[in-house]
């Protein structure tokens, strides 16, 4: 790739090896030579860290040699700036897979305008499936549905069943995500019915995932865990890894009540071990989270604390907003637990601040933690810092409709006490101005927004 031998122009054995030691690392002559393989070399790049532990698994190096593009050699006279709409569109997947959803995104974008200059109808369907991939997997609703209906459109021009397939499956994913629970049944049935007509199995199993996870938010355990072991038993069967571990993320829930909490853990406990053979770092912070949220069930504190710390690292590093939101909540609550109400309060405060950055129509997770702040400022003092988050839960809860009744009296009648208690000390005029109408502002004494 650079056109040089290993540490050309040295012949000396010792010089040879200090510079081993010094880690000096070659350069790339010419990006024109390097440019239908750059994740090689980025391969290669990270095979040589000095620290054996940064360097990637066999497993990772083997799937993101799958994943690289299938693409022609550049010729000698190419512009060295160019890359083929091809390798933009895998690059954008590759990183999209690693987490990193924001440069996926971008190298998507520009293998779209790519595809649409060249009036590749194929080529534009499937970026936009992986744009709504990449969306959906980065918290971005929004555009997921924009992407996903998109090419759900094109797939049906060019009648790709498979296309159809799996754009129905990110707008359900998407949905689904936002807890809007019959737009994601809809289009997730239509999906799998399509790929059970196509003989998918991959397909079938990712649907499968899916709805697993919705009949276990819907109260139907049973359904959901069976739904769930099927899909795992597709994943595995396939050596699909990444998807077994999924499916295996959202069968541990399903493992409810004291008695089986230990298959729950173990459940988790394969799936980490998978994500972290194969490298799958956003995997990985949703299993601490979970192995986490287990152990605070369990009461074992500090080894919650380290699982939650861990994933809350894994999700910063990442950018994985809702991840990073989930992980801090149940980090808020295990301080809760330990009486730690003083570091509860700004870890809190920043997971408000993950969810509310994603900017979602009804995020249940957002009213869950604006409730914990809430009763974490109160029972500190902070009472009037209390009522401004008490009325962001109160409107988080409202647009979850019936099925939040139980959360909403709580919020109101906590609202309630705080303000007859301090009616006595202010008069009966208190200087409260309903967060109705006003932002909730983060304290002087915590951590800023971000």
């Amino acid at each position: 790739m650079t056109g040089e031998l290993p540490y050309e122009g040295t012949s000396a054995e010792y010089v040879i090896i200090c510079k081993i030691f010094q880690s000096p690392l070659p350069q790339v002559n010419g990006e024109s030579r390097l440019r239908d393989c750059l994740q090689v070399w980025e391969l290669m790049m990270r095979c040589w860290a000095v620290d054996p532990l940064q360097r990637p698994t066999s497993t990772l190096c083997q799937m993101t040699l799958n994943h690289l593009p299938r693409c022609r050699p550049a010729t000698s006279i190419a512009d060295s700036h160019t890359r083929s709409a091809i390798l933009l569109e895998n690059l954008g997947q590759l990183e999209s897979w690693k987490g990193n959803n924001k440069a996926g995104f971008t190298y998507l974008k520009q293998a779209l305008h790519l595809y649409d200059k060249e009036g590749d109808d194929q080529g534009i369907a499937r970026v936009l499936r992986k744009q709504a991939a990449a969306a959906t997997l980065g918290s971005n609703h929004v555009r997921a549905i924009k992407a996903g209906r998109a090419a759900l459109d094109k797939c049906r021009s060019l009648q790709d069943n498979i296309g159809v397939a799996d754009a129905l499956f990110w707008i359900g994913s998407s949905f689904l995500d936002q807890d809007k629970r019959v737009d994601a049944l809809d289009n997730l049935q239509e999906s799998l019915k399509i790929r059970r007509a196509e003989g998918d199995d991959v397909g079938i199993a990712k649907c499968l995932e899916r709805l697993g996870e919705l009949y276990s938010r819907e109260g139907q355990t049973s359904k959901a865990s069976s739904t769930l072991k099927e899909a795992v038993d597709i994943a595995s069967r396939c050596g699909d890894r990444l998807l077994e571990a999924q499916a295996l993320i959202s069968l541990g829930p399903t493992c409810k009540g004291p008695s089986r909490m230990d298959q729950a853990i173990s459940i988790f406990q394969r799936a980490h071990d998978i994500a972290k053979n194969i490298g799958w770092e956003p995997g990985l912070s949703t299993c601490l989270c979970r192995l986490g949220s287990v152990k605070l069930h369990q009461g074992l504190h500090t080894e919650a604390e380290e699982l939650l710390r861990e994933s809350v690292r894994i999700a910063r590093d990442n950018d994985a907003g809702w991840r990073l939101g989930q992980a801090l909540l149940k980090l808020g609550k295990c301080f809760r637990a330990q009486g730690r109400l003083d570091e509860a309060i700004p870890v809190l405060e920043e997971s408000c601040s993950a969810y509310q950055n994603l900017a979602l129509d009804c995020e249940p997770a957002l009213a869950s933690a604006a409730t914990l702040l809430a009763k974490s400022k109160s029972d500190l003092g902070y009472k009037e810092d209390a009522l401004v988050w008490y009325d962001r839960a109160i409107a988080e809860w409202r647009k979850g409709g019936r099925g939040v009744q139980t959360q909403l009296s709580r919020c109101s009648a906590a609202k309630d006490a705080i303000l007859a208690d301090m009616e006595p000390r202010q008069g009966a005029s208190t200087t409260y101005t309903s967060a109705d109408n006003a932002e909730p502002q983060f304290n002087s004494r915590t951590t800023q927004r971000e």
